[in-house]
């Protein structure tokens, strides 16, 4: 494509992507209003509540097309520094940027009804499709002798129109209430969704504003190097993440159906097991990239930023803490009562920036930063359980034991193991990290799971090998 038409690209994109924040609260409202119905088991509501997300996304998404038309032309034509020859090709990448977010958030309903029906085996695989038409659209590059910038943004809008047509076609085939839906809007429903997705912007635009903050504050005082390093942590960190995501997404749907149900134990039951297979999942990535922090990077860059291997071990840290309490806060999503959880998290979480500056005005380091992040996530995880005791009865003691204490204690374990291993044979290989992933393994399975759950992975263990040998 080239330096010039990538930057126009990731320059419109990020135009049109401002707007994913929106999107995101969208369909934390829409999957939760969703799998709450149907929890209670109200086929009507579960119509209701679908048809009115539907009716509500079509208008967000006019509206935003709107704005994007408006504004983003204006900024186009006027005050963005588009090379000579390719205002047009950046006009056309604008309309097919927006066309394919809005269609994105026309699909989100229909996302969220797959994940509230728990149907995980479709939703993988058109996500698997997603993946495999964007890279299509990348080698159609090689192939297509014409404006590479206007042909990649067609492919990519193509490729959302039809993923937006197969999430459509499968829910219309598989659910009721997707089969004929009467637009329109319940006002119990919309009231409800609309609060419900205000309060959610709030708490997800502060983790935005607190990030975009930091990047801002370390570029001042540090410079665009450490940016680099800040921008390969963030790479790796949404990688590492997205092995967590899945499980997390499985479970979710469970535990607001539970939540709906008013079941207690199950909803306990629930968020003790899942916060402590997110940690050790997460654990199974992070032990060895601590230790091996060097030799990954050099696997990937031929050479690397200062402070790249510090930020990622210290953000594997954060991920471990912030892992640990995503049940607690889907847990709280599912009971509605989001307002002043949201006001005091958020809170805690715009709290960073003044700390983070006062940190590098003293001279701290850029590494100061993600320590007042781990700080901080310890104080957001300790709100969280005041907020799940208040809401849920959640033993507060019970949860420190059971979940806490014992998931870092297997972690501190396996981290003293695979550092006595270093130590004895001082090598980076891919040996010694497939070896530190079998020491996590092992010390999950001896200290961190209970007798029963034990059982249960020794028997599908010992089934796998059997079918293997067959």
């Amino acid at each position: 494509m080239g330096v010039d038409d990538y930057g126009i690209y990731q320059l419109i994109g990020g135009m049109v992507t401002m707007f994913a924040l929106l999107g995101g609260s969208m369909s934390s409202a829409s999957q939760r209003f969703i799998t709450y119905a149907l929890g209670r088991e109200d086929r009507e509501d579960i119509k209701k509540v679908f048809a009115t997300s539907i009716t509500l996304h079509i208008i967000i998404g006019i509206m935003v097309v709107f704005i994007l038309e408006v504004v983003g032309g204006y900024f186009l034509y006027n005050h963005l520094e588009i090379p000579d020859g390719r205002l047009t090709a950046a006009f056309w990448t604008l309309q097919c940027s927006i066309l394919a977010f809005y269609l994105n958030i026309i699909s989100i309903p229909y996302n969220s009804l797959i994940i509230a029906h728990e149907r995980m085996e479709a939703f993988a695989y058109l996500s698997i499709l997603d993946g495999v038409l964007k890279l299509l659209s990348v080698y159609l590059l090689y192939i297509i002798h014409f404006d590479k910038l206007v042909v990649y943004s067609v492919a990519i809008l193509v490729s959302s129109s039809l993923i937006r047509l197969l999430y459509t076609i499968y829910c219309k085939k598989q659910f009721e209430e997707a089969k004929r839906v009467k637009f329109g809007i319940e006002k119990r429903f919309f009231k409800e969704m609309a609060a419900f997705a205000g309060w959610n912007i709030w708490g997800s635009g502060s983790a935005v504003l607190r990030n975009q903050g930091v990047d801002i504050f370390m570029n001042m005082f540090f410079g665009v190097t450490v940016n680099a390093a800040k921008g390969l942590c963030n790479q790796v960190q949404n990688a590492v993440y997205q092995f967590v995501t899945n499980f997390q997404s499985a479970v979710n749907p469970q535990l607001t159906k539970s939540v709906a149900q008013h079941d207690l134990v199950r909803i306990h039951a629930l968020i003790f097991q899942g916060s402590r297979f997110s940690f050790y999942l997460l654990m199974l990535l992070s032990v060895p990239l601590i230790l091996h922090t060097q030799y990954v990077l050099s696997l990937w860059l031929v050479e690397i930023p200062d402070y790249t291997v510090h930020f990622i071990q210290w953000t594997m840290v954060y991920l471990l803490f912030d892992t640990q309490s995503r049940f607690l806060v889907t847990s709280i999503m599912a009971t509605g009562e989001i307002r002043n959880y949201q006001i005091v998290v958020g809170g805690v979480k715009l709290l960073a920036l003044p700390i983070i500056y006062v940190c590098f005005k003293l001279g701290l380091g850029p590494l100061a930063g993600i320590w007042v992040n781990v700080l901080l996530e310890c104080v957001c995880l300790t709100l969280r359980l005041r907020y799940n005791n208040k809401l849920l009865k959640i033993n507060i003691e019970h949860y420190i034991i059971e979940v806490f204490l014992r998931c870092w204690s297997v972690f501190v374990m396996a981290m003293f193991v695979s550092w006595l291993l270093m130590e004895v044979f001082p090598l980076h290989s891919l040996w010694t990290i497939l070896i530190s992933v079998f020491i996590s393994t092992g010390t999950i399975y001896a200290m961190g799971m209970k007798g029963r759950e034990r059982r249960f992975v020794s028997t599908k263990v010992i089934k796998a090998i059997a079918k293997i040998r067959r």
